[in-house]
């Protein structure tokens, strides 16, 4: 029986989940294991190995960053298109103008920096050595990633693997947010907002002289339902461009707006989005404590450039919480 024991521990088992049975089995990969989980046998890493699940996001998990390229695409070739072939950016003095252009490379260097930190950063398990690092307190078992995962972890459907404190899945860059890119997502939604606020300003003498063309009635339908006035060839297809991209640019400034409210609202708290609809508070350390464990000890210089070292004082896996001032 020693012998049998020594052997088995230097030649570990793999680990098999089967959802036709409904429990965990220790077995080696021979013919009768094949017979018994049949298709729907899976090998996973064991527990004390680096998470080593590669991507299974395909075509579908990059559809969303592809149309979000391709309407921000479409925003900069027709804000190309007025400035160049149309009206032009509003009449400004020199001073002002130089300003202007370096408040618009400021922004555009912010959101490029942001997207490529955020899109960089995996936010995901994977990768983390999970063992030995406090089970039982606050952790659970993900049947889909077949791992024990940390507190405030979830398993995202879209990702396909659990996140380290996630708070959602971001539908516009087909990822999500969690403990690792928290921070570009905050920034990023700053300074998207600023640039579709910035576009839409520019685009306005031209949208302004188009809607004086047109009867009240008609520039209310423009601004509401540009498709509807195209399909009934009122407006041409250039000037739909102009209030259809004007209108987006609008509402995105909005939606940005509104989402850095609730999500600053969430950092001062301490809290995710699962926590906050929950009503849970365990985390909340004061918002000076929040920002820094969001953002790092440089919280208030990270608005201003995305390359800015402010390292994160945790690792995502344990946490400090009210109650006991410990980690946990």
């Amino acid at each position: 029986p020693q012998a049998a024991a020594g052997e088995a521990e230097n030649s570990p088992l793999p680990f098999y989940w089967s959802s036709q049975t409904s429990f965990c089995h220790y077995a080696r990969p021979n013919a009768e294991t094949a017979r018994c989980f049949g298709s729907d046998r899976r090998r996973v890493p064991a527990m004390g190995q680096p998470w080593a699940a590669g991507n299974s996001e395909g075509a579908p998990g990059r559809l969303p960053l592809v149309l979000t390229t391709l309407w921000a695409a479409a925003v900069g070739l027709e804000l190309a298109y007025v400035l160049v072939l149309g009206p032009g950016p509003p009449p400004l003095g020199p001073l002002a103008r130089a300003l202007q252009l370096a408040l618009a490379a400021f922004q555009l260097l912010n959101l490029l920096g942001n997207v490529g930190l955020f899109l960089r950063s995996d936010p995901s398990i994977r990768g983390v050595m999970l063992a030995g690092r406090g089970l039982g307190q606050g952790w659970a078992y993900c049947y889909q990633c077949q791992s024990q995962v940390p507190p405030r972890s979830a398993h995202c459907s879209a990702c396909r693997v659990c996140i380290l404190r996630r708070d959602h899945h971001c539908r516009l860059l087909g990822r999500c947010v969690g403990f690792r890119n928290y921070r570009p997502f905050l920034c990023l939604l700053f300074h998207a907002g600023g640039v579709l606020l910035h576009v839409s300003v520019l685009l306005g003498p031209a949208l302004s002289a188009l809607l004086r063309a047109h009867a009240p009635l008609h520039t209310a339908a423009l601004l509401l339902l540009p498709w509807l006035v195209l399909l009934t060839g009122r407006v041409s297809l250039a000037q739909f461009a102009l209030a259809f991209v004007t209108d987006t640019c609008v509402a995105g400034a909005l939606l940005c707006g509104a989402g850095l409210l609730f999500h600053g609202m969430l950092l001062l708290r301490g809290q995710t989005t699962w926590e906050w609809a929950r009503g849970q508070h365990a985390y909340d350390l004061g918002p000076c404590h929040n920002l820094r464990a969001a953002l790092g000890p440089r919280w208030a210089l990270v608005w201003l450039w995305p390359f800015l070292a402010s390292p994160l004082p945790g690792d995502g896996i344990t946490f400090q919480t009210a109650a006991d001032g410990v980690a946990s």
